[in-house]
């Protein structure tokens, strides 16, 4: 496990995904090194952030060792070109034993598989490579297939997902306590996290809901419903008899292998270039495709698309995306969701023009990266309130600390809330102090990532 502190990573390519990493990592007192063929971009990251930057040409092994990558355990190249990031981890891997895991961030398929979710592990040595594309599309369904709330996460295995929910003056639960609140839902519900004034704090029962508070909710997928219904603001699981997608980009790909053909069914796909919309008119038959522009205010009338329950603006600009769902809300869209591929900026932008979710490229790659540079016994990381708040899906070793005591014994310091557990023999349940830790345990853990330190030496 890595988390020595003081602890070398390199980071090739210093744009959108490197910053992001790079806070993280070092929030967590890790020493981070920038190495980017922009100056301007190494000059911007040395600025904002506590850490040195080298310009130069990953590829050049001369520059990786004056980047430091002799002194490195972790290497991760996550800049925009897939050839650099290969390359650079290939050599890496090659010449410098001492760096332990190498991670590289890859959009293009063709390099790892004929599946399009596919998560190659030994392509060139290299020990991870995530695809941007498949993990915005993970998150995509994940929102779809759940009820449409923010930052919706489904745990594969188990009943349980995860939402955050504003509290809007008019929210029946404002003034309640998280206790009353709990009670007012029969099935498993547990509040793992308020963010509140820019702050995320870990609640106990005692915490009152308040006006502008974000609410981070780990709950039963069976109690999800009641909840969406009496919330009355964001949830709606109705079944979708038509949902449009805009742009036939990498995204739009993964997201369309990643779902059943009665899913695809119901969509159509509109792509203003003729080549790609022939492409995926051929490679997925089962859906609809229309070649115009969604700029084109003919198209809305002429294909119907205010009758849709759903629009995805999924094109490679941003700008368009945040237009074009917030446009298609106004004309009487049920719901949409944005993509946001080059600028994380623009999630807290797309909230206020009435986009359902807006959905973070960038978030949930740096999510998957970080996972990869975590222990081997977490199945899963999510960050909320960008990045204040983690939520961890571990599996309890037979090296843990507190294997065969009950929780109740265990002290967590106020700095964890372990929200449920999922038995080896498929059973999941919200613990009680006297849940006993058993090996193979799966249990769902939320932290400020102040502690991720002690979380990571707790459950290593």
């Amino acid at each position: 496990m890595y988390t020595v502190r003081d602890m070398k990573v390199l980071i090739i390519g210093a744009g959108r995904r490197g910053l992001r990493l790079a806070r993280h990592l070092i929030e967590e007192k890790k020493s981070v090194t920038f190495l980017d063929s922009s100056s301007d971009r190494c000059q911007s990251a040395v600025s904002k952030l506590d850490c040195l930057a080298i310009c130069g040409s990953a590829t050049n092994i001369d520059k990786l060792i004056e980047a430091g990558v002799e002194d490195s355990e972790i290497a991760v190249a996550v800049t925009d070109s897939d050839e650099v990031n290969l390359v650079s981890c290939g050599l890496i891997v090659a010449n410098f034993p001492n760096v332990k895991k190498t991670v590289a961030a890859i959009r293009s398929i063709s390099y790892l598989s004929n599946n399009d979710d596919e998560h190659g592990t030994s392509l060139l040595g290299i020990s991870d490579i995530v695809n941007p594309d498949s993990e915005a599309a993970r998150r995509i369904i994940d929102v779809i297939r759940s009820g449409f709330y923010h930052d919706t996460i489904i745990f594969p295995d188990t009943n349980f997902l995860l939402f955050t929910m504003h509290i809007s003056k008019r929210n029946p639960y404002v003034g309640m306590s998280l206790a009353q609140f709990r009670s007012s839902f029969k099935g498993n519900i547990v509040v793992t996290g308020i963010e509140r004034k820019g702050k995320a704090i870990l609640p106990s029962g005692d915490t009152v809901l308040k006006h502008g508070d974000e609410v981070a909710i780990i709950c039963d997928s069976e109690e999800t419903l009641s909840i969406f219904n009496i919330e009355g603001s964001n949830g709606n699981t109705k079944k979708l008899s038509r949902v449009v997608l805009v742009g036939g980009t990498g995204v739009t790909k993964a997201l369309l292998a990643r779902i059943t053909p009665e899913e695809r069914a119901v969509m159509t796909l509109i792509e203003k270039d003729g080549a790609t919309a022939e492409e995926f008119s051929k490679r997925f038959s089962d859906i609809l495709v229309i070649h115009g522009s969604i700029t084109d205010e003919a198209i809305w009338d002429d294909e119907n698309l205010v009758d849709s329950d759903l629009l995805i603006s999924l094109t490679e600009n941003d700008e368009l995306n945040i237009i074009t769902a917030s446009y298609a809300k106004k004309l009487g869209v049920s719901r949409s969701i944005a993509l946001i591929k080059t600028n994380p900026n623009y999630l807290s932008l797309a909230k206020q023009f009435d986009i359902d979710v807006p959905i973070s490229t960038t978030e949930a790659t740096v999510d998957t990266i970080v996972k990869h540079l975590r222990s081997g016994t977490i199945k899963s990381l999510h960050t909320l309130f960008d990045g204040k708040l983690e939520v961890y899906e571990y599996v309890i070793n037979e090296n843990f600390e507190y294997l065969g005591k009950a929780l109740k014994d265990v002290n967590l310091r106020g700095k964890a809330i372990i929200a449920s557990v999922k038995k080896s023999n498929g059973e999941a349940f919200v613990p009680s102090g006297n849940y006993v830790f058993e090996k193979n345990d799966t249990v769902l853990l939320c932290s400020n990532h102040d502690y991720s330190e002690f979380i990571q030496g707790l459950f290593a």
